[in-house]
């Protein structure tokens, strides 16, 4: 599998401090996923021009703005990922896309000429070898924001190589962690990041059997700001209990019309019916 970090994703979009370490932290949950579900891989990066040629915060460029963050763990902790931990290679280094051929990005009708970037190289290496696993990371709020036709919170990047739009390049991309789990979990058949039993957190709805859209659909209904889902099979109601967290995570289970409780289930959605609370409803109307 090869990873390559979008460059030209970063195109000046936050606008404060704020923003911006917002973003880094996103990506850096993107590799904290990567790095724990994925042990062969190649990451690729962009080499001293990611500092310099691109702007983070608007009017200051990467470096600059990596120097305006407050939090000096968070900086160490991208550099980390950059140039230490997961020791990512300058794709210039194995150059394969020829500098004489044109590469466009081409979302709508104007394109955009992305020549000589990390978007030309990893579109030529798929061009040439498709049995290689390719994904692209972006940076939050860019402009890459083409929704993938067949993966939930995905984004396809389509290449154009010298102008042939009969066939285009289309490549895999995400920008935050959610869509990089359904990625995962669509193309390397691998389940979504596991909750951790001993988070002081609860579950999100992705860790849990209510992410299988063949059995539940989401409702218009909170209950304690959880999303109440509706089983599509039995028209019951299942939404995660706000208030345990860790081994005590579980969510509540209703009959379809709200008024019965069925019990507490685990995060995979057996049902423990001895936990059935007669004084629990749940108003759907």
């Amino acid at each position: 599998m090869e990873i390559f970090i979008n460059e030209v994703s970063l195109e000046g979009q936050y606008s404060t401090e704020t923003d911006f370490k917002e973003a880094v932290l996103i990506f850096k949950s993107i590799f904290d996923v990567l790095h724990q579900k994925i042990k062969k891989k190649t990451i690729y990066k962009e080499n001293s021009n990611l500092f310099v040629n691109y702007d983070a915060i608007k009017g200051s460029n990467f470096q600059q703005s990596l120097n305006k963050l407050k939090d000096k763990s968070l900086k160490i902790a991208f550099k980390n990922i950059v140039f230490n931990k997961l020791n990512p290679k300058e794709w210039r280094q194995e150059q394969v896309h020829s500098p004489e051929d044109y590469f466009d990005y081409c979302p709508t009708e104007d394109c955009r000429d992305v020549s000589d970037t990390s978007l030309a190289e990893v579109a030529e290496r798929q061009l040439q070898n498709s049995q290689i696993t390719y994904l692209v990371i972006n940076f939050t709020k860019s402009s890459f924001r083409v929704v993938h036709p067949d993966i939930k919170e995905c984004c396809l990047i389509s290449i154009i190589k010298n102008n042939n739009e009969t066939q285009p390049i289309d490549l895999d991309s995400i920008d935050h962690q959610v869509a990089l789990e359904h990625w995962l979990e669509s193309k390397l058949k691998l389940s979504k990041i596991e909750y951790d039993q001993y988070s002081a957190v609860p579950p999100r709805d992705e860790q849990t059997i209510l992410r299988d859209s063949q059995r539940f659909n989401k409702t218009t209904k909170r209950y304690d700001g959880r999303v109440v889902y509706c089983e599509i099979a039995t028209g019951r109601y299942w939404y995660v209990d706000n208030l345990h967290s860790g081994k005590a995570a579980h969510l509540e289970v209703f009959d379809k019309t709200g008024k019965q409780h069925l019990g507490e289930a685990d995060l995979q959605g057996t049902i423990d019916e001895s936990k059935c609370d007669h004084d629990k409803t749940l108003n759907i109307s």
